[in-house]
């Protein structure tokens, strides 16, 4: 099978692509007005940068990591005390009242068949940093168990959503500076050079929209999707479980 410079940056793997790489990309979009103004479209800026598999190699990977790490920063901005205050985390803590205490009492049930930690035991010490450390250690258990098995499809999908939500708000600064020069470029084309003025319109357009969807709405936008996230998380949790249960008790007993 051919093997396209992705495979190479392990850039075939959904979430590498739809959380880290395309939030890059999407970020230098607010370039294309001003690029179509001075004559030069973005699409030949991209072909001129990838000429050769190495000089795209290398973009892509740190447009990729370089996007990871501005939502690594967001996240714990969003959440600071993170990993202890995020929905996952933070719904299987007993001064949570977002879940009920018996939807909390049937996780640590399942958690602790699934992966033979015992919440409810440290809940007894009344220890609040053993209560957040056994919590957390539950949680990376229950995700390392879940990777890739059929019942945590929609989990994937969702960690894929909130990779992408993330890091798409994390780069706003650069987007929003992008989306403002663009349109002064534009309108500078316009005055000096005769430009189009649609260019500037659709470029002033983006840069006055891009300010309340990156404040108002893009930060709300990675909450929710973390909910969603963590409702999954559980679901999969759930499923899984049963089905190994399931599985055990239809395997036939060897005679002796």
């Amino acid at each position: 099978m051919d093997k396209t410079w992705l495979n190479y940056l392990n850039l075939s793997d959904e979430y590498e692509r739809k959380a880290r790489f395309i939030p890059g990309v999407l970020t230098v979009l607010p370039l294309l007005s001003v690029s179509a103004v001075y004559g030069g479209l973005l699409g030949e800026w991209v072909e001129v940068l990838l000429i050769g598999l190495g000089v795209g190699a290398v973009i892509s990977v740190g447009v990729s990591h370089i996007a990871s790490a501005f939502g690594n920063r967001l996240q714990r901005q969003l959440w600071p005390d993170w990993p202890h205050d995020s929905p996952t985390n933070r719904w299987l803590h007993p001064d949570d009242t977002s879940v009920s205490r018996q939807q909390k009492e049937r996780w640590y049930e399942t958690i602790k068949r699934f992966v033979g930690l015992d919440i409810e035991a440290a809940l007894e010490k009344r220890d609040e940093n053993e209560i957040k450390a056994i919590i957390n250690d539950a949680v990376k258990a229950i995700r390392d168990r879940l990777w890739k098995v059929p019942e945590a499809e929609r989990l994937r999908l969702h960690n894929i959503d909130y990779g992408f939500a993330r890091n798409l708000t994390a780069l706003r600064p650069v987007w929003m500076l992008f989306a403002v020069g663009s349109a002064l470029g534009c309108w500078a084309g316009y005055m000096w050079y005769g430009r189009p003025l649609s260019w500037c319109i659709i470029s002033t357009f983006g840069a006055v929209a891009a300010f309340p969807l990156g404040f108002a709405v893009l930060p709300g936008y990675v909450r929710q999707k973390a909910h969603f996230y963590a409702e999954s998380f559980f679901g999969s949790l759930v499923a899984c479980d049963k089905a190994e249960r399931s599985t055990k008790t239809a395997q036939p007993t060897l005679p002796l």
